[in-house]
């Protein structure tokens, strides 16, 4: 019996050796380090400071299927600049299941939010706010064309426990682009509870931004993006139950480039877009918080810097923002530095 049992397991492994061979294992890591400074003293919406940290993220898999299928395994160790308290800030893990091919994608698990296409703005996310929330923790599908895309995902932002209830955001987002105008759209869909305990404005709050929008892109020497689009949002308090808040608003962008500079405006007009920020602050909105204007007014103008170097290994981005509110000026200096470096080990690299 023991003898048999050997051979059907040899049987088994040298039929899997073909599968086997035709793996590749992966091994990468990411680097990025973020400085922005902010200097918001004289306006009425968003208050000065300065953030400084770098993450680093190494990671492991192993891909098969002519290179359609990764099952990879990372870790985040994140290290805010000035914090003596501790060696590392925050460590935190990523594992993940990812199917690539030409015209579409999926991943479930735990996975690197750049994987999602969407114009998702600082209208949706600010900038700081990415850098300090770098993973999805959910599901992802992705349909390519080669003259667009769409995108589904579901970021499980916090699990239902004791003394808690559930928190998550849905994101959709696609667009499609002609030989010069272009349209498309960025919605988020999010369910926001703080506990489950009777407390004073520990509320439940759904919060639905969708952004269509559509411009127009060309070369004349330099190369111009004209971009115009709708803010609407529908928000609820549900311990409030004051009814639904719809606050509106327009967004135009101008962006002019030219060797790796940009010179843009934006200009926002309309309601705020945060009216429960009074009774939840940052942790319901993720969003630039200029958004949240009582003037009905927000200006960015920006020039800024971008390139990659070392066939796209290392990029570097940097940028000088000055804000305008309707009540005062503000402004930002922005530097981010990434590294991407992955080898392939077995097979044919792809």
């Amino acid at each position: 019996m023991f003898l048999r049992k050997i051979l059907v397991t040899g049987a088994l492994l040298f039929a899997a050796l073909p599968a086997v061979r035709a793996q590749e294992w992966l091994v990468g890591a990411r680097f990025q380090t973020y400085f922005d400074n902010r200097e918001y003293a004289s306006m009425g919406v968003d208050g000065s400071k300065t953030l400084f940290a770098a993450r680093l993220t190494p990671e492991v898999g192993i891909r098969w299927g002519g290179g359609h299928n990764r099952l990879m395994a990372a870790v985040e160790l994140l290290q805010e600049f000035g914090d003596g308290s501790k060696f590392l800030t925050e460590a935190r893990p990523l594992f993940w299941y990812q199917y690539d091919a030409p015209r579409a994608v999926a991943a479930a698990g735990i996975f690197p939010r750049a994987m999602l296409r969407g114009a998702y703005g600082e209208e949706f996310f600010d900038r700081g706010w990415l850098f300090h929330h770098d993973r999805l923790q959910g599901v992802m599908g992705q349909y390519r064309s080669d003259r667009g895309f769409v995108e589904f995902a579901i970021d499980w932002e916090g699990m239902q426990g004791e003394g808690r209830r559930e928190r998550f955001r849905i994101l959709s987002g696609g667009e499609y682009e002609g030989r010069l105008l272009y349209g498309g759209y960025a919605l988020s869909l999010l369910h926001f509870a703080k506990s489950s305990d009777p407390a004073p404005n520990e509320g439940i709050v759904d919060h639905l931004l969708v952004n269509p929008y559509g411009g127009i892109r060309f070369r004349a020497f330099f190369d111009f993006d004209i971009r115009l689009g709708l803010l609407q949002s529908m928000q609820r308090d549900r311990i409030a139950e004051a009814g639904w808040e719809a606050p509106t608003g327009g967004r135009l962008d101008l962006r002019i480039s030219r060797w790796g500079f940009t010179l843009s405006e934006m200009l926002y007009a309309g309601e705020s877009q945060t009216p429960f920020y009074g009774l939840y602050g940052d942790e319901l909105y993720a969003c630039c918080t200029f958004f949240g204007t009582r003037e009905g007014f927000y200006s960015r103008s920006a020039l800024s810097y971008a390139r990659a170097f070392f066939d796209g290994t290392v990029d570097v981005r940097a940028g000088i923002l000055f804000h305008c509110d309707g009540t005062g000026l503000g402004t930002q200096q922005v530097l981010q530095l990434t590294v991407r470096l992955q080898k392939i080990f077995g097979g044919r690299a792809k």
